[in-house]
């Protein structure tokens, strides 16, 4: 072998061996880890204040660690949002379509920032005239005027008058901090008291909030699907993964095929309002508008059916709820669930 061919075999081995050693390592992903994440286009939905919504959601990602037991958020917007309460629940997609978002619960709240400044005022104050006697005739300064030679005391007599005054006054003024504000995140997970809670300081013309939660008791979460409401938005924006259908059930043979009587008028169960009020561990349920036979309730995981009233009254119901879902059937046809707000 010659010298050339040698020393091209050296340098070959030397550039396998470095090659080995400063690769980088790959990723692994770990059972149980996922992410979920979704982009939104901007529209203008009927609203009485014209124009976009401030708070309009551009992006939305999440990851969740099962190794290292911890979640992320981050948020994107169109524009600075505003300062209102902002709410996202994920869970896991049902076979209509919905999400059951009873996982994990975050409200996500704003505060100003206080910051403290020297302010310097010049003050306008009154200095009292003076009286003063000298046994010498000697000017005592600016402003003093003679009054005369004082025989009784033996004493020159010398007088300054009354006179306004500036001086400045350094003040220190405490106020809102323009430049940046606090955004407190508050996580709670199904089945798990109490709540973590992530800080970040934003700056404030930040579109993008990021927040990560770590505890030992997010081990397992799984999670496909996420609503998020937003200030002066009424629908929520919604991520959900797509669930296989179920196998349809085979009906019997000789059973005859269901249809409205006729002359009867199909119920709109879209027309039906819900509202959900808190009072202690009671939550009751109004509904106003519309009619329908059935009523689907649930809450967290549990669900049943009962028939339809104006009005629900929900026992027993840890303070950690937030939400409701309910649809409503017309005696043939489930509507679509609806989340709707405990207030």
């Amino acid at each position: 072998m010659s010298h050339a061919t040698a020393r091209i075999a050296v340098l070959a081995t030397m550039l396998a061996l470095l090659c080995l050693f400063v690769s980088p390592t790959r990723a692994h992903a770990f059972a149980g880890d996922w992410s979920l994440s979704g982009s939104f286009e901007r529209t203008t939905t009927p609203s009485f204040a014209s124009g976009f919504n401030p708070n309009d959601l551009d992006q939305l990602v999440a990851t969740y660690d099962n190794r290292a037991k911890q979640f992320s958020l981050q948020l994107s917007f169109f524009e600075v949002p505003s300062r209102g309460d902002l709410q996202v629940a994920f869970g896991t997609s049902q076979q209509d379509g919905s999400c059951a978002a009873d996982t994990l619960q975050l409200m996500i709240t704003a505060r100003d920032l206080l910051a403290t400044r020297e302010v310097v005022e010049a003050e306008r104050y009154w200095v009292a005239g003076q009286e003063r006697y000298t046994f010498a005739y000697t000017w005592p300064g600016t402003g003093w005027v003679y009054l005369g030679f004082e025989a009784w005391r033996s004493q020159h007599h010398w007088s300054k008058p009354g006179a306004w005054a500036y001086r400045n006054i350094t003040h220190i003024v405490t106020e809102p901090d323009t430049s940046q504000y606090e955004r407190s995140a508050t996580l709670e997970r199904s089945g798990v008291d109490s709540s973590l809670v992530s800080v970040a300081q934003l700056a404030s013309s930040a579109t993008t909030m990021r927040w990560t939660f770590g505890s030992p008791l997010l081990s397992g979460v799984v999670a496909d699907c996420v609503e998020l409401y937003v200030p002066s938005r009424n629908a929520p924006f919604v991520i959900t993964s797509p669930v296989a259908p179920a196998p349809p059930t085979p009906s019997p043979v000789d059973a005859p095929a269901t249809a409205p009587p006729a002359g009867t008028d199909e119920v709109d169960l879209t027309e039906i309002v819900v509202t959900a009020v808190r009072r202690g561990t009671k939550i009751d349920l109004h509904l106003l508008g519309g009619d329908a036979a059935q009523i689907g309730i649930r809450v967290r995981r549990a669900s049943r059916t009962i028939d339809f009233r104006s009005r629900i009254t929900l026992r027993n119901q840890p303070l950690t709820v937030r939400s409701v879902s309910v649809r409503f059937s017309d005696g043939a046809e489930w509507s679509d669930w609806e989340r709707v707000l405990v207030r």
